[in-house]
């Protein structure tokens, strides 16, 4: 992936959380030189979201009658394409989806485009959270707690207008469902611009630590998303290791949403760092670890349903034979 590329930011919420508002304070605050391409996608025969973001001179593509998450996503590849071929000095690129799409499959059209991917990446994914209405319409549409699980950052919204038990009871939502993730009270849509860049939540060389946070221990979710840190100072066997992964991607793929790790490899010196959005996975071998740190390796799983038990276990069986050998030479000498 080309690091000179222009960074894209999804921005995700559910209906009504705040998203244009949001928007509209970004385009509208001070930035210099900086200029924005803007893809609105509008859910219903007539479009106006476009209509309401504020900027003239931002260039602006709306997609209408669709989920970026289903039927337009040729559509979504044909609007960022029409961007650069408009305005070839983007800094940023902001995505503004439909309150009703999963950003899970919008994530991966940037990993299945190859062509795309030579000239944008996919910085980060922002979900709005409505502090007033959160508990309300998470039960009554599961795309909310995906959209939450998902993100790389948390913008909480109305908060000075919620009750102190409505904002206490969205804050532990959110927690319970991304952990990990950045929680940020918003007003009235004002937030700082650069929070929302440089997120680097796709970055196979992102910041170690940031890249994968463990949740914190929370209760389990009531709304099928959750997720699961796994963690060891063994190394693991990377014959073991690629081969329960691909597995587990082929088999659970469509339920993990999405699955990032920092793994030591018997062998090599070299951190093996990786990422996925449901069935795709990339991965690569980093810089050396350092000299004294700790050789452990970190993975999170973020997904519907998942079955735990099985994943520390598919875990557990990765591990390099303590005497040092590899799973393939195991196999080289038992079948001698």
């Amino acid at each position: 992936m080309a690091y000179s590329a222009i960074p894209v930011t999804v921005l995700t919420g559910y209906l009504g959380a705040g998203k244009t508002t949001i928007l509209n304070g970004i385009l509208g605050a001070p930035r210099g030189a900086r200029r924005y391409g803007v893809v609105v996608n509008e859910f219903g025969e007539i479009g106006v979201d476009g209509e309401l973001i504020v900027g003239a001179d931002e260039a602006v593509v709306e997609l209408a009658n669709g989920c970026l998450c289903c039927s337009v996503r040729g559509d979504l590849i044909g609007a960022l394409e029409t961007l650069l071929a408009r305005d070839a000095g983007l800094d940023a690129i902001l995505i503004e989806t439909t309150g009703l799409a999963d950003p899970a499959p919008i994530a991966a059209t940037f990993l299945l485009d190859d062509d795309l991917s030579d000239h944008i990446r996919l910085d980060g994914v922002v979900c709005v959270v409505d502090a007033v209405h959160l508990a309300e319409s998470i039960e009554g549409d599961p795309a909310v707690a995906a959209q939450i699980a998902f993100a790389d950052l948390l913008l909480l919204t109305k908060a000075d207008v919620a009750s102190p038990s409505q904002r206490t009871e969205a804050e532990g939502i959110a927690r319970a469902l991304n952990a990990a993730a950045p929680l940020v009270h918003v007003t009235r849509g004002a937030v700082d611009p650069q929070a929302l860049f440089d997120l680097r939540g796709f970055d196979l060389r992102g910041p170690r630590n940031r890249f994968v946070a463990a949740p914190a221990a929370v209760e389990p979710s009531r709304h099928q998303v959750s997720s699961l840190a796994l963690t060891t100072d063994r190394e693991l066997d990377p014959d073991r290791f690629m081969s329960w992964m691909q597995t587990l991607i082929r088999r659970s793929g469509g339920d993990i949403l999405r699955s990032k790790g920092v793994v030591a490899l018997s062998g090599e010196n070299r951190r093996f760092v990786f990422h996925g959005v449901q069935t795709m996975l990339e991965g690569d071998v980093q810089e050396p670890w350092p000299i004294g740190d700790e050789r452990r390796s970190r993975l999170v799983f973020i997904g519907r349903n998942l079955d735990e038990a099985a994943l520390r276990d598919g875990f557990a069986a990765c591990l390099a034979p303590e005497d040092g050998s590899s799973a393939s030479e195991g196999r080289s000498a038992a079948a001698a």
